[in-house]
C-alpha cells in the first residue's frame, strides 16, 4: 500500500488593507471626475440655452411686435407681456398668466428678462433685451457669443456699453462681476435697431 501525501496549502487571505484602500481611493477619484465633468457640462448647457433663447426672443420680437411706426409700447413690461401674449416666447420660463399681457420672463438663474422699446427722435425703431442675475462665467460666454453672432447692434455689460456690439473676451472678463455666493451679479443688455 502506498502512502498518500497531502500538500498543506495556506488559505487565501484576500486583499490586504492597503490594496482595499488604494482601490477605494481610485473609485473616489473617478467618481469625482465624472461628477465634475457633468457639473461643467450642465453650466455650458445653461449658457447655450440662454443664447438660443435671447436670439429667438429678438427674432420673434422683430417679426411679431414691430408695425409701420416701430415698436409702439409704453414700457418694457407692456412689450414683454405682449410678446408672451402672442406666443413668441418658446422655451423661456414664463411667470404669470400668458394671456394677461402682464406675465414676465425669467432666465435659467432666476433673473428677469425684459424687452423694452428704445426711442430715437421720437420713434421707437429699436428695442433692448435685458437679462439679470447672470453668473460671471455665463456672463462672459453669453456676451462674447452674442457679439460674435452679430445679433445685437449694441451690448452693455453691467454699466460698460459697447455701442458697436463688439465684445472681446478680455473686456467681458473684466466687466463681468464675480458671483456673490451662488448668485450671479451681472446684467446684460442687448440693443437691437430695426
Amino acid at each position: 500500500m502506498s502512502a498518500i501525501t497531502f500538500e498543506k496549502r495556506s488559505p487565501h487571505r484576500g486583499w490586504a488593507i492597503m490594496e482595499n484602500g488604494a482601490v477605494a481611493l481610485i473609485v473616489i477619484v473617478v467618481i469625482s471626475l465624472v461628477l465634475g465633468g457633468i457639473y461643467m457640462l450642465w453650466g455650458r448647457k445653461d449658457v447655450a440655452v440662454e443664447v438660443s433663447n435671447y436670439q429667438n426672443l429678438i427674432t420673434t420680437a422683430q417679426g411679431l411686435l414691430k408695425d409701420s411706426s416701430g415698436y409702439n409700447f409704453s414700457s418694457g413690461t407692456k412689450m414683454t407681456g405682449t410678446l408672451i401674449q402672442v406666443g413668441g416666447v418658446k422655451g423661456v420660463t414664463v411667470q404669470g398668466t400668458r394671456s394677461s399681457g402682464t406675465a414676465t420672463l425669467w432666465n435659467s438663474w432666476g433673473g428677469q428678462i425684459v424687452l423694452a422699446p428704445v426711442a430715437s427722435n421720437g420713434f421707437n425703431n429699436g428695442f433692448t433685451l435685458t437679462s439679470e442675475k447672470i453668473p460671471q462665467e455665463a456672463c462672459i460666454a453669453i456676451a462674447t457669443r452674442m457679439a460674435s453672432s452679430g445679433t445685437a447692434s449694441g451690448i452693455t455689460i453691467n454699466s460698460a456699453a459697447h455701442a458697436d456690439g463688439l465684445v472681446s473676451l478680455e473686456s467681458a472678463g473684466s466687466e463681468c462681476l464675480a458671483d456673490s455666493g451662488r448668485t450671479g451679479q451681472n446684467k446684460l443688455t442687448f440693443t437691437i435697431n430695426g
